[in-house]
């Protein structure tokens, strides 16, 4: 009777724990990648939504910056 109470803790407890690990960060401007920038693990896009030189450097995961190169169209380049 012990282990069926303490099976679907451990479950649950490991369910947050991989929760926990996801990197979830809002979508920045849409626009065009001007620059790819790395702040210790933090990872950066600079986007330049107007074409005219206001920038916006926003934060993105690994992955997200992995996908998107200096040039591409943003969000449209983590879409694909």
């Amino acid at each position: 009777m012990r282990r069926l109470i303490i099976a679907p803790v451990l479950v649950a407890v490991a369910a947050f724990a991989l929760a926990g690990c996801a990197q979830d960060f809002g979508k920045g401007p849409e626009g065009r990648v001007t620059k790819k920038a790395k702040d210790g693990k933090k990872l950066y896009l600079v986007v330049d939504p107007t074409k005219e030189g206001k920038e916006t450097k926003f934060r993105v995961s690994k992955y997200d910056y992995h996908d998107c190169y200096r040039g591409s169209k943003y969000p449209k380049c983590i879409d694909d």
